[in-house]
């Protein structure tokens, strides 16, 4: 499976609809009072539809159906423990950091940016792993593990991160726990609820395929509709803003291509190299414990890997024990972020025009491209290195001749 078309004109899209929101600022100045009234959780109703909208078809592509069956497995525990440190330690803390390394003169961008980096990818990863060939159902667990935590983490980590990281007041700003948290349960507790109900509704009455095959690709366009009607919105509001200031705004790119980058290649090569780890010292304590004398045939046996290596001199054996599926579902897992649920969060809490809200825009308009690249990087590294999963082209050369 590849990206459809509009998956790979989406940064494209995105531009267009900034385009599109600047000009109308510009030239039609009232056209702001259109999302004024009422409003919910501190957004205008129809944004806040929007936003709800936007949301709704990532969750219902997750595997409800499969959360007893996933935790009730021994076999991704320690996926899930070194997934867990990754997302929600590693990976707020490094895009923290680039925040404030590039951004410490613009608060409000650096909010927008770290808010980002709080996000967990529970969408685009399964595109991303699918199409570098990882493993579907340890990615499937750890979208669930995702989805939950976030519902429980996401405001605590907003004030911890953007205020007492700082040593700013969040009452300072007008916010407290409960506004963070209020927001957060609008806009992610609702729509999680109507992508379980919608998916389990469905499976119940037409069934997994049918649902796969005529359900989703009905729901699916629906989360560009709502993004891009967000967006547009957005610089509606500020564009006039926006483009005095675009400098400022532009260096909100520093910050998340460095975290893409920085995530993608530490998290592969620390898996890889954990991998190996872990399989090194597993093997030696059991040979330990059933006191073998190390001979030439353990020496083999505690990597298993020499095989390949003597027949593929050429390929890049440094933790070679690794699988290579598992590791290159940790590393889209870490390296992907929920840009709606930032998006939705910053426009709740700080407004539809804000320099938070606009910085959480570039989280798809970067995050887009430069992943789907990576995943052609994963796809060279399969080739390049030695991987305990991964049968190279001699050895199936060499079967298919026994088979013969």
């Amino acid at each position: 499976m590849g990206l459809s078309i509009v998956d790979k004109v989406l940064p494209l899209l995105i531009i267009l609809a900034m385009i599109m929101g600047i000009l109308i600022s510009v030239y039609v100045p009232s056209a702001s009072n259109a999302f004024e009234g009422a409003t919910v959780v501190g957004v205008s109703i129809p944004l806040a539809i929007g936003l709800i909208i936007m949301m709704i078809p990532p969750l219902c592509k997750v595997e409800w159906e499969n959360f007893v069956s996933f935790f009730t497995r021994d076999t991704y525990f320690k996926s899930i423990v070194i997934s867990l440190i990754l997302n929600w330690i590693v990976c707020p803390f490094l895009m923290f950091g680039l925040a404030w390394a590039s951004l410490f003169d613009e608060p409000e961008y650096r909010v927008g940016v770290i808010m980002i980096g709080m996000a967990r990818c529970i969408a685009m990863v399964l595109l991303w792993n699918e199409i570098a060939e990882g493993d579907p159902n340890l990615c499937a667990v750890l979208v669930l593990v995702n989805s939950l935590l976030q519902v429980v983490l996401y405001a605590p980590y907003q004030i911890f991160f953007c205020y007492v990281m700082t040593g700013d007041s969040a009452n300072n700003s007008g916010l407290s726990y409960s506004l963070v948290a209020k927001s957060v349960a609008f806009f992610l507790g609702i729509p999680l609820a109507l992508g379980v109900l919608v998916r389990f509704s469905f499976l119940w009455t037409v069934g997994l395929d049918k649902y796969k095959q005529k359900i989703l690709p009905f729901i699916s366009p629906w989360a560009l509709i709502g993004l891009l009607y967000t967006i547009i919105v957005i610089f509606i509001e500020k564009g006039d803003d926006f483009v005095k200031n675009i400098g400022s705004a532009f260096r909100c790119f520093v910050p998340l291509v460095c975290y893409f980058m920085i995530t993608w290649f530490g998290t592969f090569f620390l898996t890889r190299w954990l991998a190996g780890f872990l399989y090194f010292n597993g093997t030696l304590y059991r040979r330990i414990e059933k006191d073998i004398t190390p001979t030439d045939e353990t020496e083999k046996l505690l990597c298993s890997c020499q095989s390949k290596l003597r027949d593929n001199p050429s390929k890049w054996s440094s933790g070679c024990s690794a699988n290579y599926s598992e590791t290159i579902t940790q590393t889209f897992t870490a390296a992907s972020n929920n840009f709606e649920l930032s998006l939705a969060v910053a426009i709740s809490l700080y407004g539809s025009g804000s320099k938070q809200a606009i910085a959480a825009t570039f989280g798809p308009l970067l995050e887009v491209p430069i992943l789907l690249i990576l995943a052609y990087v994963a796809k060279y590294f399969k080739r390049r290195f030695i991987w305990m999963d991964v049968e190279s082209s001699e050895e199936i050369g060499v079967i298919s001749v026994e088979l013969e």
